[in-house]
């Protein structure tokens, strides 16, 4: 399985890279992750241990052994490793500007996605990482001959991941749809419900609503394809996208919607951001799917 937990991702610790670290070894432990994908790379996995002082092969360990939920991954981070916040900080901001400077890397991204060198000059490592993720987890599951999926999973596309057009939701838009045309999506989750992040990043562009959705279910397009219609049939309007993102980065969630997900994590209220609560709530159901329980 392609690992859709983007590096910028964080849970209540606050530390991007981490949960993608978490998902990967659970994939792996579980003799799904991907072969073309390291469970441990010697970049930012090795990095983000670093920085919290965590030993990695005792990590890697806890992670095999006890196959965590996230919140007690963070739990046992928390106890074996240290807190510094302007570590961290220093760390989460690195991130964001980090380029692919090698050629190697970038040729093999470039050639997983689809992109000519004389066509792109792209070097954003988060950016190109999310897409060369999305584009294999096509490929595998929903191009013609595919493996597919064998039941409905969580969509651990978060909405802060962004494409090429810089707007959030739009990926987990994408996939959303595409895994409920083919019944594969968790039943828990809604694909373009009345006044869902979804319908609001749709109206942002101004695409109509049911042509997008027609144009995934019945074409299955690649995430570059899709934005590629988007571009086509919407009008992009650079300061109403980043209005629309930044409402979705400070939203909270609704009283209700907050006590329904706590009571799924089966902890006290804690939390109120929409962004984080999305998140354990999608890793609670990946790692259901994974381990059971």
């Amino acid at each position: 399985m392609i690992p859709l937990v983007s590096t910028l991702c964080q849970g209540p610790l606050g530390v991007a890279q981490l949960p993608r670290l978490w998902w990967k070894n659970l994939l792996h432990q579980a003799g799904q992750l991907d072969e073309d994908y390291p469970f441990c790379s010697g970049g930012l996995d090795k990095y983000v241990l670093e920085v919290l002082r965590i030993d990695q092969d005792s990590a890697l360990k806890f992670l095999w052994d006890q196959r965590p939920t996230y919140l007690e991954f963070e739990e046992w981070v928390t106890a074996e490793g240290t807190y510094d916040s302007m570590r961290i900080a220093r760390w989460n901001e690195s991130l964001v500007p980090r380029t692919h400077y090698r050629p190697d890397k970038i040729d093999e991204t470039y050639g997983d996605i689809g992109w000519a060198q004389e066509e792109t000059t792209e070097v954003s490592a988060v950016l190109l990482n999310c897409l060369q993720d999305w584009h294999l987890f096509h490929r595998r599951v929903f191009a013609p001959g595919g493996p597919g999926l064998s039941g409905p999973v969580a969509p651990t596309l978060s909405s802060i991941d962004r494409g090429p057009l810089g707007i959030c939701q739009l990926p987990r838009t994408w996939l959303k749809t595409c895994l409920r045309a083919r019944g594969w999506l968790h039943l828990d989750y809604p694909d373009c419900a009345e006044g869902s992040l979804d319908q609001r990043c749709l109206q942002t562009l101004q695409v109509d609503q049911d042509a997008a959705l027609a144009f995934l279910r019945e074409e299955m397009p690649t995430y570059l394809a899709f934005e590629d219609w988007v571009r086509q049939e919407g009008t992009i309007e650079e300061e109403a996208v980043a209005a629309f993102n930044q409402r979705l980065l400070e939203r909270e969630h609704i009283a209700a919607k907050q006590a329904e997900i706590h009571a799924t994590l089966q902890r006290p209220p804690t939390w109120t951001s929409g962004v984080l609560l999305n998140h354990l709530e999608d890793w609670h159901y990946a790692h259901q799917g994974l381990v059971g329980g």
